[in-house]
């Protein structure tokens, strides 16, 4: 700010700095001192608390990525023993198993000794001997065999920053080809098929893919669902020292509560037929002597299929009064599902109909008693994904 010619800050006071007396100006010290006291401390103990961290999850020596990836192993944690490849993918690039189906398996080693470190500067080779729960032990194997894995050094910057790595896991891809249903089970934990995880895609189904550690899986379906398997899937095995890809298939059939949910959609649609006061009902068995609106259907005569207590039953005449019109069920076929062969779908299915259901019709014609005998199709289209299912009937 310029100051009018012959002033300064003495004459104008309101300018002048505040003076500070002592004690505030050992104040102000202290507390700056103070403040920089803690900023060195928080510096000291972050420092102190990545070099301690480092520490306890670095893998310093050779040893300790293997002892990690047994342990996982034991434990069934399948996701964090691929994580320690440093992919959390996992080695062969496939979705890692879920830990709930891998704790699952049998197969699996639960212990395990380290014998041997042979160390070779920034490589090394690491022997454990291993032991599988009783019974348990895969074919060609032995409680207490040795097997060898290869690790690094990787070097990097900072402090204890240096670690150990395994060369490769033992791991390999369990490959599952099925159609389009919701969700599988893999040793019986329901796993969901999502189709943007599919490797190979067909149609509403395709190929899923996960990687397996050692042990054994059985694929199924899960129980409560709307199919079963038509065959039963054998075990298929990864081997510790030589895992190899396994592929299975599913095959499916409806489950008993498919077929129960079907059959009472078409009693649900037969009772509601019954219940008609009409003799040709919308979309349910018809008279075969009338049509919709008491029209009299062409050529409907003398007929095997028509019953009536009085001789001489004539062909129906517009005008005709049809009161007293009452439906019984006489018979139906049972349920017998089968792959519906128009589509190229394994999850839709139709009813055999080789067989057709029979109803009586009787009704008052002009004051007259006529019974009539209706048989007809049942039409069943079934499509589900396992969990919720399309059902529609047709009864003529």
């Amino acid at each position: 700010m310029n100051l009018p010619a012959g002033a300064s800050a003495e004459t104008r006071p309101e300018l002048a700095s505040p003076k500070l007396n002592p004690d505030e100006r050992r104040r102000r010290r202290r507390l700056r001192r103070s403040l920089w006291t803690w900023l060195i401390v928080v510096v000291l103990l972050i420092s102190a608390g990545g070099t301690a961290l480092n520490w306890f999850i670095v893998d310093r020596d050779p040893e300790e990525p293997v002892e990690d990836w047994l342990d996982a192993m034991v434990d069934g944690r399948s996701r964090q023993a691929l994580a320690l490849f440093g992919d959390f993918r996992g080695g062969t690039g496939a979705e890692s198993m879920p830990n709930a189906a891998y704790r699952q398996a049998e197969g699996r080693i639960d212990a395990w000794k380290i014998v041997e470190v042979q160390r070779d500067g920034d490589r090394a080779q690491v022997t454990a001997s291993v032991h599988w729960p009783d019974g348990q032990v895969p074919e060609g194997a032995e409680q207490g065999e040795e097997f060898t894995w290869s690790v690094h050094r990787l070097r990097r910057t900072g402090p204890l920053n240096d670690s150990w790595e395994l060369d490769s896991v033992d791991a390999s891809t369990l490959t599952v080809a099925a159609p389009g249903v919701r969700e599988i089970a893999i040793n019986g934990e329901r796993i969901g098929l999502d189709p943007q995880d599919r490797t190979v895609a067909d149609g509403a189904g395709g190929q899923w893919q996960w990687e397996a550690l050692p042990g054994r899986f059985v694929v199924d379906l899960p129980q409560g669902d709307h199919y079963v398997l038509a065959e039963s899937i054998p075990p298929v095995e990864v081997l510790l020292g030589d895992p190899q890809p396994q592929e299975v298939v599913v095959e499916l059939e409806p489950s008993p509560q498919l077929w129960a949910e079907a059959d009472q959609e078409i009693a649900h649609s037969l009772e509601d037929c019954m219940r008609s006061s009409s003799v040709s009902p919308q979309g349910c068995p018809v008279s075969r002597r009338w049509a919709e609106g008491g029209v009299p259907r062409a050529g409907a005569s003398d007929d095997a299929e028509i019953e009536t207590p009085e001789a001489g039953l004539q062909a129906p005449e517009p005008g005709t009064e049809i009161t007293e019109v009452e439906w019984e069920l006489v018979s139906r076929p049972p349920l017998w599902l089968i792959p519906d062969e128009t589509t190229d779908s394994a999850l839709d299915w139709v009813a055999d109909e080789q067989a057709e259901a029979e109803a009586r019709l009787s009704y008052r014609e002009d004051g007259r008693q006529v019974e009539e005998i209706v048989r007809f199709p049942v039409h069943v289209d079934v499509t589900s994904d396992g969990r919720d299912a399309r059902i529609e009937i047709a009864l003529r």
